[in-house]
């Protein structure tokens, strides 16, 4: 259970990261293109973004961990009563 659930947040990490890079990519093109305000902003949208969609996988993956609980418990106590 602890490798399934770090893979999961490893791969909310990728996807943050995969984020961060974009905006970084994103301002450094703009501003070498000469409007540096229009890439700062492309980047703070993408960043805001991909910030967002992190917490957003953490919470999902947290909810699912606590479905599962529960449905456990309930399984092991059905096996109790028979």
């Amino acid at each position: 259970m602890p490798n399934s659930r770090l893979r999961r947040n490893g791969w909310a990490t990728v996807g943050l990261g995969l984020s961060i890079a974009f905006a970084v990519a994103a301002f450094a093109y703009f501003a070498l293109a000469g409007t540096p305000l229009r890439g700062a902003v492309l980047g703070v949208v993408v960043l805001a973004a991909g910030v967002w969609e992190y917490r957003r996988k953490l919470q999902d993956t947290a909810v699912a961990e606590s479905y599962e609980a529960e449905a456990e418990e309930q399984r092991r106590k059905r096996e109790g009563r028979r």
